[in-house]
């Protein structure tokens, strides 16, 4: 295919969704084709199922592993892969990585499951760049909050959290235990595909997250040409006079 796959990976609050859009914007503004997706989602199917996925309702492990399995078939196939297939960079707001290290490391279910299903639910295909937007949980759990409660000021002057936002929290609410798995295994899934995987610190400002996150870009899209080979230089036969000028 002729197009090129960017995916954003990590825990909760890493910034993720900003960079993503970003990136997509940047795209935009250099009249370079670009879808932007986010998992799940993107689809009819994909909207009804992260509105199930991300809310406290009861669900299996198993359950919800097939769940986002089908959230991510419908999304490949309908948008995707049309959009590679036509030349056109699709940025993606979380991919397949996501589940080997949400219901893998995190929920503990079988990684060869797992892969067997991103592999079928993809129809193999995979980002040719990854970004790893990684820090530690304990930040990113606080920072996803403050992000999804709405707060009012205290007759003290402090903050009082008034509501939760309407989309649900429940990767948000699991304990520190399940992100700090959860980061294991973004972490070596980055450390098995290197040539792939781009880990940034997400402990940086936006800005400096935006101009890793080009640089890395801008080479797969604008390589630099390859330097000509310099002519030899001419040089005097050996043991022979140049003529002299008159």
């Amino acid at each position: 295919m002729a197009g090129l796959f960017i995916a954003f990976e990590g825990g909760e609050g890493a910034g993720k969704t900003t960079q993503s859009q970003v990136l997509a914007d940047r795209l935009a503004e250099l009249e370079v084709p670009c879808l932007l997706v986010r998992e799940p989602g993107g689809t009819e199917l994909g909207e009804y199922l992260r509105d199930y996925l991300k809310s406290d309702r009861p669900l299996s492990r198993e359950a919800e592993l097939l769940l986002f399995e089908a959230a991510r078939v419908e999304l490949v196939t309908s948008h995707i892969l049309p959009a590679l297939e036509d030349g056109r960079i699709v940025v993606a707001d979380r991919f397949y990585g996501s589940t080997v290290a949400y219901q893998g490391y995190g929920r503990g279910l079988d990684l060869d499951t797992i892969h067997s299903l991103n592999h079928f639910a993809t129809r193999s295909v995979a980002p040719d760049l990854v970004f790893l937007l990684d820090l530690a949980p304990e930040v990113g759990i606080q920072r996803a909050m403050s992000f999804q409660t709405a707060f009012t000021e205290g007759t003290a002057g402090e903050l009082v959290a008034l509501e939760r936002t309407r989309e649900g929290t429940r990767f948000e609410d699991l304990d520190l235990a399940f992100h700090h798995k959860a980061r294991q295994g973004f972490l070596a899934q980055a450390e098995a595909e290197p040539d792939r995987w781009v880990q940034v610190n997400a402990m940086q400002a936006v800005d400096e997250i935006r101009d890793e996150v080009w640089d890395r870009v801008r080479d797969r899209l604008f390589p630099a040409p390859a330097a000509k080979p310099r002519a030899a230089r001419k040089t005097a036969p050996q043991g022979e006079l140049w003529p002299q000028a008159t």
